[in-house]
């Protein structure tokens, strides 16, 4: 018998996060989480059209939620086990960035939530995302970066280096009318890691932000508006064509009184070898 050792090393800096336990890796992450904070939780009817899967109340709060799983890709998967069985080790550079399968599934996503949320009697709505599998937490975090079009922004002459929300286009702008929010989460053995995104551009953000879910959020909640009111982050709030970075960069200049601004993103690297079990 045979097992498994990790080293992995993320080149993105850490905040604070919510971990939970699993009690059943084979039903809903979604519907475990909100259960187990009080919620009831209720399918959605299915129709012919594509609809969302979940209605939550919690403290009289209606929460509509579409949830999606996304799992390791197969090709990298055998890429994985090749590497192990010719006794090698595996390595891997995810780029913490926007991705373009990601973008997909908030596509989707937004599409049945405003389709439910005709129908349906609600106060919010979000995407619930759980990356899963060997690059669960990089799928979390990619997820995040497609959301917010985010960098890390720093000047030449400082070693200081900030989070950067919508310096690329992000899905939140995006789909503003449809998302309020969006809960980041990644599964490590039988605990789930969350975090609750709220989106800035959408007009119930802040009810959002005071609702009995994001309380349940104390160690995980992302705010941009509150980020960048501590100094913690930029926000690129401007009609500047995102494809042309240089004048997204001086605008950040002028609008923070920075100097000599460059933009960096983050990679998560990761290394595995398959070790004999010594039991």
């Amino acid at each position: 018998m045979r097992g498994l050792f990790f080293v992995a090393a993320a080149a993105a800096a850490g905040r604070s996060t919510r971990t939970l336990a699993l009690l059943d890796r084979d039903i809903s992450v979604a519907a475990q989480v909100l259960a187990q904070w009080g919620a009831t939780v209720d399918p959605l009817p299915t129709s012919s059209d594509e609809e969302s899967d979940w209605l939550a109340v919690l403290d009289g709060s209606r929460l509509l939620v579409e949830e999606k799983l996304k799992f390791d890709d197969p090709k990298a998967l055998a890429a994985r086990a090749a590497a192990f069985a010719a006794g090698e080790v595996h390595g891997s550079v995810l780029p913490l960035t926007h991705n373009n399968r990601i973008s997909g599934i908030v596509r989707k996503a937004a599409s049945q939530l405003s389709s439910t949320s005709r129908n349906t009697p609600h106060d919010l709505r979000i995407l619930w995302f759980t990356g899963s599998g060997y690059d669960g937490e990089a799928k979390h975090f990619q997820f995040m970066a497609t959301l917010y079009g985010s960098t890390r922004i720093f000047e030449l002459d400082h070693s200081v280096m900030k989070q950067c929300y919508f310096f690329r286009n992000g899905d939140f702008f995006r789909f503003k009318e449809h998302l309020d929010g969006a809960v980041a989460a990644f599964i490590n053995g039988n605990s789930v890691t969350v975090k609750l995104c709220l989106n800035p551009y959408s007009p119930n953000w802040e009810a959002l932000r005071d609702s009995p879910y994001a309380r349940h959020f104390k160690h995980g909640l992302i705010d941009p508006v509150a980020d960048e009111r501590a100094g913690e982050a930029y926000i690129a709030d401007t009609d500047i064509d995102r494809r042309d970075e240089a004048a997204v960069l001086k605008y950040l200049e002028t609008k923070y009184g920075l100097q000599r601004v460059m933009n960096m993103d983050m990679s998560l690297a990761s290394a595995a070898v398959q070790v004999p079990n010594e039991r």
